[in-house]
């Protein structure tokens, strides 16, 4: 491996250097990070595959980043990855074994392996940076379009018991007044997105980008141009045989965040929650 690349781990030189990546290195420097605990059981065949490259793409990729190939990296890997837990437990076995319709289970699998994925997230130096940036903005503006948007929602509403100044955006307007056109300077955008990309989406971190707005992108692990916008990235596995991916990991991360943001809110959290309970009981909001 190159000398100039000793001083620092495989994780910090891809963060590091992934704005000057190509598109296609990107996608599959994505895949490194989100997968980082897993590359000493890859394959440039298999990276090449599930990313959607040619092997020969991966191979210049590796090379770029000072190896001479997958093997020299996984060597230069055993200081940095740990051992993870065992995904699905003995109990899982034993209900396979008795299932009628075994295939199901293949499904299931990447479900539980999606949920894992966001208890991974949670403690992180990314995760705790989103906590706070979430919980110190002044305005927080929550959006996700398409079929996404009904996860964003409920962040947003579940998010407006716990402090004020939180906004739902749908682009509806054609504009987005609500986040550009007001004069608070510490404003935060956490944007919801999953394969298929939404244009929107872009458009709207491109805007946060120029003007100074913090982003917290909460996203599928595909998404390849998400640290194009920000370093707050929280990527979730969704990968299902199902028809559509499964959005499960981002109901699981949403109710962590919401949980580590109380603990970060504190007292204060007990004084909105008091004020939101009056309002219920003066429109008579819920029925005991």
């Amino acid at each position: 491996m190159n000398d100039a690349n000793n001083d620092i781990g495989l994780r910090e030189r891809l963060s590091q250097n992934f704005q000057r990546f190509t598109k296609a290195e990107k996608a599959v420097a994505n895949y490194m990070l989100i997968n980082f605990d897993r590359l000493a059981f890859e394959t440039a065949a298999s990276i090449a595959e599930t990313v959607g490259v040619s092997q020969m793409t991966v191979g210049r990729f590796l090379r770029t980043l000072g190896y001479q190939g997958l093997n020299e990296l996984k060597g230069d890997l055993r200081n940095e990855i740990d051992s993870g837990p065992v995904l699905v437990s003995n109990r899982l076995e034993r209900i396979r074994d008795t299932s009628e319709e075994a295939g199901n289970w293949d499904s299931f699998e990447l479900e539980v392996n999606g949920l894992q994925s966001a208890y991974e997230l949670r403690g992180t130096p990314v995760w705790s940076k989103a906590v706070k940036t979430i919980s110190g903005a002044t305005q927080v503006h929550v959006a996700g379009f398409q079929t996404i948007r009904g996860i964003a929602s409920s962040f947003a509403e579940r998010l407006t018991y716990l402090r004020d100044g939180v906004h739902q955006q749908d682009g509806c307007d054609g504009t987005f007044a609500e986040v550009f056109a007001g004069n608070e300077a510490d404003r935060c955008i956490v944007l919801f997105e999953m394969r298929r990309y939404t244009r929107l989406s872009h458009a709207l971190l491109s805007a946060a980008v120029e003007d100074g707005v913090s982003i917290v992108l909460i996203c599928d692990s595909h998404c390849y141009w998400a640290r194009d916008y920000t370093d707050i990235v929280l990527p979730l596995r969704t990968d299902s045989r199902l028809f559509w991916d499964s959005q499960a990991p981002f109901s699981c991360a949403t109710g962590l965040l919401l949980d580590d943001i109380i603990a970060h809110l504190g007292d204060a959290v007990s004084d909105r929650l008091n004020r939101m309970r009056k309002l219920q009981d003066r429109f008579d909001a819920f029925q005991d």
